[in-house]
């Protein structure tokens, strides 16, 4: 008998299929299974323990969950783009917000380079509702209880960083060999584009723009071993291009709906597949996910 695929992903269904439902904790027969597959397929966002396991396996697996488990987050995100050489918007950690609010009160040279107003991001959060645009220490420190420092699967602390009026912003939707670029425009009187905080979104823009963020992207996902992301990538009015940040789990509307999304998830898996000498066809969507 051939060596089995494993699935772990609940949209996936495979040779053998392991869905950790509610949490449930690894066993010997996940490790069992794991010892002899071809190849194991992780959920978008995977557990620690399900990690150390595809790799303890010795099989390929399909995607990389390395960087969401080390780097995730708006702190993580800044240090991983500072420790790969990439660019970024000026930006200076803190480990809360009292730390950040003394250090713009004192003057402190990294912190009056930013200028005024800066953008707040707590560590932690999703869809633009823990990021803040303010413009003195005052409204920094009026953030308390607001902002959030923790994050469940990356460092903690928070960030301040340049804000840049005028910019382009702009989503890469990277899966495995393909992307996906599109526009965010942010609701009038707000400054984020998220369409959770009410922006709006187009697959349509200016040639150059694409090629650029999505250069800048792949960079990235050759550099941190991405096989799905989404990446924000920002291009300031003089054109250059910058990275915001990485969403491992991220909005599907831009993309068709869950269902487009799973539908093109499947292609890539099997395409990842294809490459490791698998047949694709072993893996099809779930019955529930049809």
């Amino acid at each position: 008998m051939s060596r089995p695929i494993v699935s772990y992903h609940p949209g996936l269904e495979a040779d053998i299929n392991l869905v950790l439902v509610s949490q449930r904790p690894l066993d010997q027969h996940d490790r069992e299974v794991a010892g002899r597959a071809a190849a194991i397929l992780l959920p978008q966002v995977c557990r620690a323990d399900l990690f150390d396991l595809a790799q303890a396996s010795g099989a390929p697996f399909f995607p990389n969950p390395a960087t969401h488990l080390s780097h995730d987050g708006k702190v993580g995100n800044f240090r991983l783009f500072s420790e790969l050489g990439l660019p970024h918007p000026a930006t200076v950690e803190f480990p809360d917000l009292t730390a950040a609010a003394q250090a713009w009160e004192q003057g402190r040279e990294e912190v009056a380079a930013l200028g005024a107003p800066v953008v707040a991001k707590g560590a932690g959060g999703g869809m633009g509702e823990n990021v803040f645009l303010v413009s003195n220490p005052a409204e920094l420190r009026g953030l308390a209880g607001r902002l959030e420092t923790y994050c469940h699967r990356g460092p903690s602390g928070m960030v301040l960083q340049r804000f840049l009026p005028g910019a382009t912003d702009m989503r890469v939707v990277l899966m495995h060999d393909t992307a996906q670029v599109y526009w965010r425009k942010a609701a009038q009187r707000e400054f984020r584009a998220n369409l959770a905080q009410g922006g709006s979104f187009s697959t349509q823009g200016p040639a150059q723009e694409r090629e650029v963020a999505l250069a800048l992207a792949r960079r990235l996902q050759k550099a941190a071993g991405l096989d799905l992301a989404g990446v924000d990538v920002m291009l300031t009015p003089e054109g250059e291009p910058l990275l915001l940040e990485i969403n491992f789990f991220f909005g599907r509307h831009a993309l068709g709906g869950s269902e487009e999304f799973l539908r093109r998830y499947l292609e890539a898996v099997r395409r990842w597949l294809a490459i490791q000498g698998l047949a694709p066809e072993r893996v099809r969507l779930a019955e529930d996910d049809l």
